[in-house]
This record gives C-alpha cells, sequence and structure tokens, in this order.
C-alpha cells in the first residue's frame, strides 16, 4: 500500500481531514485551528478519512472495512429515523419560522385597522421582539438541550406556541400584542426552533447541510402559504377567528413533530468514553478573533436582512400595488427562498459553508442597492422573489459555520447561542429603525434602503474577512 500523510486527530469525535493531494510541505502550512499539526507518514491507530466539505472537522466513511468502537457514535447520516427527525423538522419550520416570515401581513392589517393611531415603527416592534426572543432564546435553550434533550423542550414549547396565538386573537391593544405575539410567541419559537436543528445535526454528518436545508424549507412554505390563507381570513371572518384557525392549524402541524423530532441516543461506548464538559471561558471564546469577527458580521447581516419581510408589502402598496397583490410579495419572497434553502445546502457541502454564506449575503446587499431603481409591479416581484432566493442560506448556514471554526466539539452549542444573542439585538432594533427612517422622510423609503443596504453588505465582507482569518489558504471553507 502507498504511503499517504494524514493530519493527526486531536480525538475520535474530531478527525483531522485527509489531503492526500498534497505534499508535506502544503500539509505543514495548513493551520485551521492556529494550533501546531503533527505530520504522521505512516498508518497510525486511527481510521483515516477523505476529505469532504463538512463542520470544520468531519466524519468520513474509513477506506478499512474494521469497525471499532467509536464507530457506533458517528452519526447515522441517514436512514427512517434519521429522515423522520428531518420530517417533524420541516412541519414546525412551517408552523413557527413560517408564520415569523409573514409578520408583514400582521403589520399592515395593524396599520389599518386595529392599531390606525399608530406609526408603522412602533408597531414593527412587535415583529422585532419575536426575532429577538428568537435568538436570545439561545443561551438558554442550548443548555437545556444537552441536559434533557429534544422532547422535554418541544412539547411544552408547542404549548407556549400555541398559546401565544389564541392570546393574540383575543387582544385589541398595543401591550396585549407586545406580550403575546411579540414576547411568548418569540419564547415559543426558541423552545422549538433550537432543540429541531441540534436533533437533526445528531443524525447526520456527510450531508448535514442538505438535512438542515429541507429542514428549514418548512419556514419558505410556510411563508408562501400563511400571508394568502391569512389575509383571506381576515377579509372574510375578522382577525379574532383568523388567527384562532391558525393556532388550530399549527396544533395540527406541531402535534406529529413532538414525535417525529428526536435526539440520537447516546452509545453504551459514548458514555463510558465521554469527556467532562471544559470550563466555559467567555472571555477566551471572544479572544477567538475569527469567532468574533464572524459574529460581528451576523450581527450586521441580521441588522439589516429583516427589514424587508416587515415593510415590503408597504413598499409595493406605495408604487401602485392594491393591497391583496402587496401581501403577496411576501409569498413570492418565501418561494424563493423555499428552494434556496435546500439548494444552498447542498452548495454549502460542497464548496464551503463560509464561501456559500457570503455570496448569500453580497446578494442580498447589491438587490436592495438596486431597490433604488425598482418601482414597477413587475420589478417589485422579480425583487422579492430574488432577496428570497439570497436570503434563504444566511439563517441556516450560520451555525454550521459555527461549528466549522469550532475544533473542540463540546463547546459548540455555547458558541452558537453567544453568537445568536449578539445577533438578537440586531434582529430587535432594525425593522423598527427602519420604520423611523420612513417617517423620516415623510414616507419615503431612501433611508431605509440605504440603511439595510449598508448594514448587511458590511457584514457579508466581515463574514469574508472570518473566513479567511481561519482558513487563508483553502478555496472550499
Amino acid at each position: 500500500m502507498p504511503e499517504k500523510a494524514y493530519l493527526s486527530p486531536l480525538s475520535y469525535s474530531s478527525e483531522e481531514t485527509l489531503y492526500p493531494h498534497l505534499s508535506f510541505e502544503e500539509l505543514s502550512d495548513i493551520d485551521l485551528f492556529g494550533s501546531q499539526r503533527t505530520i504522521v507518514t505512516d498508518f497510525p491507530d486511527f481510521a483515516p478519512f477523505y476529505a469532504q466539505s463538512e463542520e470544520a472537522l468531519i466524519r468520513h466513511d474509513s477506506i478499512t472495512d474494521e469497525k471499532g468502537p467509536a464507530d457506533d457514535d458517528r452519526p447515522p447520516d441517514g436512514g427512517l429515523r434519521a429522515w423522520l427527525v428531518v420530517l417533524g423538522g420541516f412541519l414546525a419550520y412551517f408552523a413557527t419560522f413560517g408564520l415569523l416570515n409573514t409578520f408583514g401581513t400582521f403589520q399592515s392589517y395593524y396599520q389599518r385597522n386595529l392599531l390606525p393611531d399608530m406609526s408603522g415603527s412602533v408597531i414593527s416592534w412587535i415583529g422585532s421582539l419575536q426575532i429577538f426572543f428568537l435568538f436570545i432564546g439561545g443561551m438558554v435553550i442550548g443548555p437545556l438541550y444537552d441536559s434533557y434533550g429534544a422532547r422535554p423542550l418541544i412539547i411544552p414549547g408547542s404549548l407556549v406556541y400555541i398559546l401565544s396565538l389564541m392570546f393574540t386573537s383575543l387582544s385589541t391593544k398595543y401591550y396585549q400584542l407586545m406580550l403575546a405575539q411579540g414576547v411568548m410567541f418569540g419564547i415559543g419559537n426558541a423552545m422549538l426552533f433550537y432543540p429541531t436543528i441540534s436533533s437533526i445535526t445528531q443524525w447526520f454528518d456527510s450531508c448535514r447541510g442538505l438535512a438542515l436545508g429541507i429542514a428549514v424549507s418548512g419556514s419558505s412554505l410556510g411563508g408562501i402559504c400563511w400571508p394568502l390563507l391569512i389575509q383571506y381570513l381576515l377579509d372574510h371572518i375578522g382577525f379574532g377567528w383568523a388567527t384562532r384557525i391558525t393556532g388550530f392549524i399549527c396544533v395540527g402541524l406541531l402535534t406529529p413533530s413532538c414525535w417525529l423530532i428526536a435526539s440520537r441516543p447516546v452509545s453504551a461506548h459514548s458514555r463510558q468514553n465521554s469527556e467532562p464538559p471544559p470550563k466555559l471561558d467567555f472571555v477566551a471564546i471572544l479572544k477567538d478573533w475569527k469567532y468574533t469577527v464572524f459574529s460581528a458580521g451576523m450581527f450586521f447581516v441580521l441588522w439589516g436582512m429583516f427589514i424587508p419581510f416587515f415593510y415590503l408589502p408597504t413598499y409595493g402598496q406605495a408604487h401602485g400595488m392594491n393591497e391583496s397583490a402587496a401581501n403577496n410579495l411576501l409569498a413570492y419572497l418565501n418561494a424563493g427562498s423555499l428552494v434556496a434553502r435546500v439548494v444552498t445546502g447542498f452548495i454549502a457541502d460542497r464548496f464551503g459553508r463560509f464561501n456559500a454564506m457570503f455570496g448569500c449575503a453580497l446578494g442580498c446587499g447589491i438587490l436592495l442597492f438596486a431597490l433604488y431603481g425598482i418601482t414597477s409591479i413587475a420589478a417589485i416581484i422579480a425583487f422579492a422573489v430574488l432577496y428570497g432566493i439570497f436570503s434563504g442560506g444566511l439563517i441556516s448556514l450560520q451555525s454550521a459555520c459555527i461549528a466549522q471554526i469550532t475544533p473542540d466539539h463540546r463547546i459548540i452549542g455555547v458558541k452558537i447561542g453567544i453568537m445568536m444573542a449578539i445577533c438578537s439585538f440586531g434582529g430587535l432594533t432594525g425593522s423598527p429603525i427602519g420604520g423611523a427612517l420612513i417617517t423620516v422622510d415623510h414616507g419615503g423609503f431612501t433611508g431605509l434602503i440605504a440603511f439595510s443596504a449598508v448594514i448587511l453588505t458590511a457584514g457579508g465582507f466581515l463574514v469574508l474577512l472570518a473566513r479567511f482569518m481561519a482558513a487563508p489558504k483553502l478555496r472550499v471553507f
């Protein structure tokens, strides 16, 4: 058997990648994580793995047929139970994140009917609270998932989520909507979002991006269906029963999800050889500059990304679209996102998660700058579809990017939680700032477009900087 060079592994749970096409000199230059690597020129005790794009330190099929006890710890990467988890995630995201993407329909209704004396900037705080509690909830939900698994969070989370919709249907005052549709809705959403995405990552490895993309595409399909359904119900039966029927539909979607979504059982080998959790040092985590720069980039990206989800219907009405046609813009936007979330996961697995993330952010920024010249109805519809395509991967890829630059798999959840907490303040303030800029501009959109386009593009280039800080010599990363 010919001799090949391998990078020595850190542990069974974080194998290094095989680069059979590189020379020893090229291998010695590879330093993804700022630590020294040892070149081994014979076949060691561990099984080598061929390179594919996966979470930084990726597990691959061994070139030997022998199986050790550590093989039981590897995700099955498929099978009926694994794909049922993806199906459960698809249903859960349809009901939760898909409805969150539809807040622009509620905002338009509140401005015209329920809260006509309030500005769009004030009303948008309701939707911003949804995003804030969804993101910052990761700081709490992540550690709870590590301790208790998926179902102890998903079942009460479903209850909180359904109750938030029922309480919203009874609300007539601004503060009631803030509490029910803002705070309670966001908390219930977080209790479903994080256990779902964490469970899928436990069941999949080499096609993890594809599995996550399929599950998260449920939010896009929900974003297509919910605006059309809710607008029809609002027009025919009023706000109260429209919201209650929405809640009943979510009961039908979340009930099977509570059974389908499950954490992967821990093997006997993993229990016997499990490492104790590391002592958390938040200062040390933030001193990892590639992580800090990436988190800052995602803050700016998400600060600007959600603004079109809130104000695109208003923009359409300001340029000659009737109420129904303007509301359909959210459906067009989510239709583009539906395809993109599956395709982006596939592309990220092959060409690199950071590369895909930067491409998505840059595409969104360019489209927002182009919005200055987009005033015809056909052009606005085209913008909605294209923006959905490029924004589709920004949510689903951020966790995979964090995992790719985290060699210690035991703190991936903590680092994702910290990043999401940082981003939550962007989600909280972005849309109200956009609404305030519309007010200052006397109903114009010049300031809103400039704000969202500049900060989103700046965030994309910070993501690119973090990518080159982590792997300056790798083209696929």
